[in-house]
């Protein structure tokens, strides 16, 4: 983050914000600003360090970015619809959100099992009060 001047974003304590390099289809290659934490909601601090690229301009690089990307077998190349900037995480960062989703999937799983017994508890009941009525009814008669 070694660039003059600073730009600080909106957060408390105000921090220099990182610039990083937007590849979404509208702009791609263009610099911009944001706050650190921008992928986890931060303070929404956005400013474009680069001017607009004319159209013809936008899309060539961003052809040629998909070419390149075939060309390397990479299949998954993003487009996106709206004109928000994209981050490229860095890997140990997505690894932290891996591990987290991870553990939020043992936790459902947790929740799932719990309510797979109470769902197995009621069936049972239910069958023993079926077997009782039954059992009752045939010996009344």
């Amino acid at each position: 983050m070694a660039y003059e001047p600073e730009k600080l974003c909106w957060c408390r304590p105000r921090r220099k914000a990182p610039r990083w390099i937007s590849w979404s289809r509208q702009n791609p290659g263009r610099r911009y600003y944001a706050c650190m934490d921008a992928m986890h909601g931060g303070c929404g601090f956005l400013k474009w360090h680069d001017d607009p690229l004319p159209k013809f301009l936008s899309d060539l690089i961003g052809d040629l970015r998909d070419e390149v990307c075939r060309m390397r077998g990479e299949s998954s190349v993003g487009v996106f619809e709206d004109d928000s900037a994209v981050v490229a995480l860095p890997e140990a960062q997505r690894g932290r959100e891996v591990v987290a989703l991870e553990e939020q999937l043992k936790e459902k799983n947790v929740e799932i099992d719990a309510l797979k017994d109470k769902y197995h508890n009621v069936v049972f009941l239910f069958l023993v009060f079926v077997v009782g009525l039954v059992t009752a009814k045939m010996l009344l008669q």
